[in-house]
């Protein structure tokens, strides 16, 4: 993950690393829906990573080719390109 739990995202921020190639859409503001699976009524406990602490150099370096990096002076987060991930897709 690249956020901590209570940050404020944007739309098309990149909060994490996916294990697969390509991209996965999901919304991070929204709270997981109860499965129906019936051995999934235990309670279960998320325990989420730290949160990896890039450098501009090292988010510069992780980006792929439709992604940006944007730099405020008080914050710093990779994001898609919505002008090129349209025309992917």
């Amino acid at each position: 993950m690249f956020i901590g739990p209570g940050a404020e995202v944007y739309k098309g921020q990149l909060v994490g690393i996916h294990q697969r190639p390509g991209d996965l859409l999901f919304n991070v503001c929204k709270k997981k829906t109860a499965a129906t699976n019936v051995r999934s009524h235990k309670e279960q406990t998320v325990v989420l990573d730290i949160p990896l602490d890039y450098s501009l150099d090292d988010c510069i370096e992780y980006i792929q080719e439709d992604e940006l990096v944007d730099v405020t002076p008080s914050s710093m987060y990779m994001c898609k390109n919505a002008k090129l991930a349209k025309k992917t897709r």
